[in-house]
C-alpha cells in the first residue's frame, strides 16, 4: 500500500467535506425571515403587511382560525401554509385559496394575497420523444 496515495485521498475528501459545508452554511445562512414573493407550485403570492405572531388572515378579511393546508419550499427547507377557515389540503391550484400564511421560520407567520398569475411550465429547446 502506498501510505502517500492513502494521505493524498485523505485530505483531499477532508478538504472536498469541508468546502461543501462551508458553502453549504452561506447558502442557508439567511433563511430566516420569509420572502416577499412566494411562488407555491403554479401560482404566485405577494406579501401582504408585516410577519405577525400567529398565523392570523383577519387583516386580510377572512377572520377565524386558519387551517393548516400543506407546505411550500422556501430554498432546501420546507415551511407550512395555512390557509383560511374551512379551506383544506389540495394539489389542484384552482383549489387553492386566494390568501394564505406561510410561517417564516423564525417564530413569525406572514400572510399572502395570490396575484392571480401563475407560472408557466419550462420549455426545452429540443422536444422529447
Amino acid at each position: 500500500m502506498n501510505w502517500r496515495a492513502a494521505g493524498c485521498l485523505v485530505a483531499g475528501a477532508v478538504t472536498f467535506v469541508a468546502i461543501g459545508l462551508i458553502g453549504m452554511s452561506l447558502a442557508f445562512s439567511d433563511l430566516d425571515g420569509c420572502p416577499s414573493t412566494l411562488q407555491w407550485e403554479e401560482r404566485t403570492y405577494q406579501a401582504e403587511g408585516s410577519p405577525g405572531p400567529s398565523p392570523d388572515l383577519s387583516a386580510l378579511g377572512a377572520p377565524g382560525s386558519p387551517g393548516e393546508i400543506g407546505s411550500t419550499f422556501v430554498g432546501l427547507t420546507t415551511r407550512q401554509v395555512y390557509g383560511p377557515p374551512g379551506s383544506s389540503p389540495s394539489t389542484r391550484a384552482a383549489d387553492r385559496p386566494d390568501r394564505i400564511v406561510l410561517t417564516c421560520g423564525d417564530g413569525t407567520y406572514q400572510a399572502y394575497r395570490w396575484t392571480h398569475s401563475q407560472a408557466t411550465p419550462a420549455t426545452s429547446a429540443s422536444p422529447s420523444s
